[in-house]
């Protein structure tokens, strides 16, 4: 779920739960979930203790800790938001509250989803869907139901079951209808057609995911929060399936008024989707618009992580506060602090300094065996004999012959690239190449290509100074690589260095020259 849909909706439930007059704790909660959890979060941190004091009963009180989860969740602090939360859960056992249970153990399950420890979210998971059924109120049953579909949706995405995932948001529309006309039926219907659309989008059935992005458009605009930014993930949508199409001018037109959007709203996730999108986009059809993007993407990442973690690290003292009481304790502990970092510091510095020198050799050392062998053999080590079974002499020479040709192509650039595709490609059983490949080049397929794109971009470093210049995520991506951390790590297990180590040691020799 979007976050922003996901802060209104939770507004919205834990303001349901109670049905108390405007008081001093109503326009607290008001104030902190309203204004303060977006510009000023530390305010609001101290506003939520503040709220769980004057709390006159346990519904009051999980309000409060569930106000507190989303605000520590919004910052990134997803471990101190479950804290909150299993806090609310210990006190909602004893009223037995169903509504309120399958809300924390739903909350729960999306908090470990997002830290990708799925085992203990689909716990939750299934807790929330059992306990929803006892929830006796029929309209706030469905109404929390058809909420749910999104997060079983979404651990069925994770598994690729996008069909499944389509089947989970078609019944939450179902049981939005069920409930009573006091939700807003077409903004829920909207959140979840623009989830069915992507999952349509993701197994290539183009014409229904159109539908869907056009449905969805359809119901946000008679919704009660047409101008939501969801608008602009629709658009978007729309602009990935006419790109699909290969229509450019309509997908073009759609992409901007996605970005126009994001833009407007500064929405962080919608930004991250247009970018990602337009490059994808532009890597086809406008190279230079491509690095531009990808540039736009790489600082808005920067940029987020940066206001994040200042926010948090300040929400992190608040929360360690309490820890310190004694202010003359303190003083003499950061004297101590003081020294032990001086001596950590010199240490770090000696360290990096020996860890450079290392780095370095292991550079020269690279160097100058790819000059003083331009292709290296691998020493065969002896093998079963039962590969002789099934494959003869001349199929495994012929096999060779296609992998030098195969190396020759470049087809290892392809980021899609699987066992199956290449053996596909080559027309050789997969099994076959598989053997071959572990025998003649001593690991396994993943490994192999890993190699072949490392060396290639160090070709590409060693024989082209515009290279140098690059991003290591665009050389990642033009390596074949799916992420920048990927490319960092298998680049270091192959040469030794990082890198931009690499980059760093290259311009240093090339300058001696």
């Amino acid at each position: 779920m979007h976050l922003k849909s996901f802060l209104l909706l939770l507004l919205i439930a834990v303001s349901s739960y109670t049905g108390f007059s405007q008081s001093k704790y109503d326009s607290v909660f008001s104030e902190t979930a309203q204004v303060l959890l977006s510009s000023n979060p530390k305010k609001a941190l101290k506003n939520t203790d503040y709220l769980y004091k004057i709390s006159s009963n346990n519904a009051e009180r999980i309000k409060a800790c569930m106000l507190r989860a989303t605000l520590l969740r919004q910052y990134g602090l997803r471990n101190e938001a479950i804290l909150s939360l299993k806090r609310a859960d210990s006190i909602v056992t004893i009223d037995k509250n169903y509504n309120l249970q399958a809300r924390i153990n739903g909350f729960l399950s999306t908090l470990y989803r997002e830290n990708e420890i799925y085992s203990l979210g689909k716990i939750h998971l299934q807790k929330a869907l059992a306990v929803s059924k006892k929830i006796e109120d029929k309209n706030e049953m469905y109404k929390f139901q058809g909420n749910l579909s999104q997060e079983i949706a979404y651990y069925e995405m994770y598994d690729k079951k996008y069909a499944k995932a389509i089947e989970h948001l078609k019944n939450g529309n179902q049981l939005f209808e069920k409930a009573s006309s006091s939700i807003d039926e077409n903004f829920q219907f909207a959140v979840n057609d623009e989830l069915i659309a992507k999952n349509y989008l993701s197994l290539q059935k183009i014409d229904s995911a159109m539908i869907f992005f056009q449905k969805a458009m359809t119901e946000l605009n008679a919704s009660q929060s047409s101008n939501s930014p969801l608008k602009g993930f629709l658009y978007n949508g729309l602009a990935n399936v006419y790109y699909s199409k290969a229509d450019y001018k309509n997908a073009i037109s759609n992409y901007q008024k996605a970005e126009q959007i994001a833009n407007e709203s500064n929405f962080f996730a919608l930004k991250q989707e247009v970018y990602s999108s337009l490059l994808e986009f532009y890597k086809k059809t406008d190279n230079k618009k491509y690095i531009l993007y990808n540039e736009k993407n790489l600082e808005l990442h920067k940029n987020e992580e940066h206001s994040r973690k200042i926010i948090a690290d300040d929400l992190i003292k608040s929360l360690r506060k309490k820890q310190v009481e004694n202010k003359s304790e303190y003083q003499k502990t950061t004297l101590i602090i003081i020294g032990i970092s001086i001596f950590i510091i010199i240490l770090i510095v000696c360290f990096n300094y020996y860890r450079r020198q290392q780095d370095y050799k292991k550079f020269k050392s690279f160097i100058n065996k790819s000059q003083e062998i331009p292709e290296v053999q691998i020493e065969e080590k002896p093998k079963k004999e039962i590969a002789r079974e099934y494959m003869s002499e001349a199929t495994e020479n012929t096999i060779l012959e296609s992998i030098k040709e195969f190396e020759k192509s470049h087809f290892y650039l392809n980021k899609d690239l699987s066992l199956n595709s290449v053996a596909a490609d080559l027309n050789i059983n997969h099994r076959y190449l598989s053997y071959v490949i572990n025998k003649h080049k001593s690991k396994d397929f993943a490994g192999y290509i890993n190699e072949l794109r490392i060396n290639y971009i160090v070709d590409r470093l060693k024989n082209d100074s515009n290279y140098l210049k690059y991003k290591i995520s665009y050389l990642a991506d033009q390596s074949g690589f799916s992420s920048h951390s990927r490319f960092t790590i298998t680049f270091k297990k192959i040469t030794g260095v990082s890198p931009l180590d690499f980059i760093t040691y290259l311009q240093k020799e090339n300058s001696k020259k």
